[in-house]
């Protein structure tokens, strides 16, 4: 079919060139970009392996860090930022494009007796507590209430701010600090803060991280006034995944303390939804057998989820048995845009405007949650950008579904005669650069792709 001429009783054109498809009439062309199948592993979504470790053999654009307190402040006022950095190696994923989730643990269960909160605090609030042992592990689960323990975490919290609210190595915050794990949940056995204290505890995140996205373990009012995301830690695990989805869609009353919770259907819609696969299953690799896949992909569309982690299959064998499901899974979540058309003029003056109108696709379950700007650029024939455009698009609101995006390009008045191609791109803020692949063919090989022609008179 290529290079072949239809002609339409509506006098156009459709062409198929290079495996794209084109129409035009009179004074228009429009350009139709094939779309591929292709994983894309873009940025902000997919796996989160732990970041202390590695390197791993499937593909991941986003690691997870626990940082418990004790490492965090060793000492009163002293914040150990550049240990915890080499620890969890940020420069390192920063070089290969990799960003990271932090959680702040006060409370990790193990097989030792232990603390997770710094030993100068423990004798600071005195010892105001309870030690455990149950089939979490053991460990020491502080007082929450405690004043003491409330004004230490919201200084914790200012310094980590500081540090890393700027950072573009950070992808998103998990709000951590309360219960077994940073989970908002105790052994029945040990007692759990009421709203009017735990929202203390949330509100010092809001203050130190208001350009990060945040998440909570479930919905509750305070995730709900503030648009945060959610996080469900035993993705997977069907009574559980159930009652994740159950607490979002129709609110809960919580086992711990009776407290009534909100719903939080359209959370997603805004702030990311994530998690990891049930810790007893190593990796996650039982949710992807054939017999159970249908159930995790299931899932995966009615929770919304942009990435999985740290529990999630990233040591796995490339190419082994469970691959393509491995793939078909990672085709589904988060976001995935492709241009379905766009159209412009043949042909313009220089110094003229370039009125270009476009329809794009998001074929994933969440919208990107972050302001990367979109640019339009023409490409000579010998390949070189002789103008880049930014436009005031919000791609944040490119949901699931389909949209369109009308911007006017103005030709320089000293642009030489000629043939060229408008790209499309979306960038990065951290590079200018673009950052993003496309699931359509086209690319540049800079993630830039190419649209339609234009003939500049």
């Amino acid at each position: 079919m290529k290079g072949k001429i239809i002609f339409l009783t509506i006098a156009c054109t459709i062409l198929f060139g290079g495996g794209n498809l084109f129409s035009s009439s009179s004074q228009t062309t429009t350009f139709y970009p094939i779309k591929t199948d292709q994983i894309l592993h873009n940025p902000l979504m997919g796996w989160a392996p732990p970041a202390d470790g590695g390197p791993y053999s499937q593909p991941h654009r986003l690691v997870y860090a626990n940082l418990t307190w004790k490492e965090l402040e060793p000492k009163e006022g002293q914040y150990a930022f550049e240990e915890i950095e080499k620890k969890y190696k940020f420069k390192d994923w920063a070089d290969h494009g990799v960003k990271v989730i932090l959680r702040i643990v006060m409370d990790y269960p193990r097989e030792e007796s232990h603390t997770d909160i710094p030993r100068w605090l423990y004798y600071k609030m005195n010892k105001d507590g309870k030690w455990y042992h149950n089939n979490y592990g053991q460990g020491f689960s502080p007082n929450y209430s405690n004043q003491l323990l409330i004004a230490a975490h919201q200084k914790l919290l200012v310094a980590m701010g500081r540090q890393y609210n700027d950072d573009p190595r950070i992808a998103f915050i998990q709000l951590g600090s309360l219960g077994h794990w940073g989970e908002w949940h105790t052994d029945v056995s040990l007692p759990f803060p009421l709203t009017g204290v735990s929202d203390q505890y949330v509100h010092h995140y809001l203050q130190a991280f208001p350009d990060k996205h945040l998440l909570m373990r479930r919905p509750h009012q305070i995730a709900k006034d503030y648009h945060l995301g959610l996080f469900n830690d035993m993705f997977g695990d069907p009574e559980h995944t159930q009652d994740y989805i159950d607490w979002f869609t129709n609110g809960y009353a919580f086992w711990l303390n009776q407290e009534r919770h909100p719903s939080m259907p359209n959370f997603w819609m805004t702030s990311p939804s994530g998690g990891e696969f049930v810790g007893q299953d190593r990796m996650g690799l039982s949710y992807f057998k054939d017999s159970i896949f249908p159930n995790s992909l299931k899932y995966a569309k009615q929770t919304h989820i942009s990435w999985l982690g740290p529990n999630a299959p990233v040591e796995y064998p490339v190419g082994g048995t469970l691959q393509k499901n491995l793939n078909e899974f990672l085709k589904t979540i988060g976001y995935r845009f492709r241009i379905i058309s766009e159209t412009h003029l043949k042909q313009l003056k220089r110094g003229s405007v370039m009125d270009i109108s476009m329809t794009w696709e998001n074929s994933g379950i969440a919208p990107f949650y972050y302001p990367w700007d979109l640019e339009f650029s023409l490409e000579n024939k010998q390949g070189e950008l002789v103008i880049r455009s930014q436009v005031k698009e919000d791609i944040q609101n490119w949901l699931p579904g389909t949209g369109n995006v009308v911007h006017q390009l103005q030709l320089p008045s000293n642009l030489p005669k000629g043939e060229y191609t408008l790209c499309i791109a979306i960038l990065d803020p951290q590079t200018g650069e673009p950052a993003i692949k496309f699931a359509m063919e086209g690319n540049r090989g800079d993630l830039r792709y190419r649209l339609g022609a234009i003939k500049i008179e």
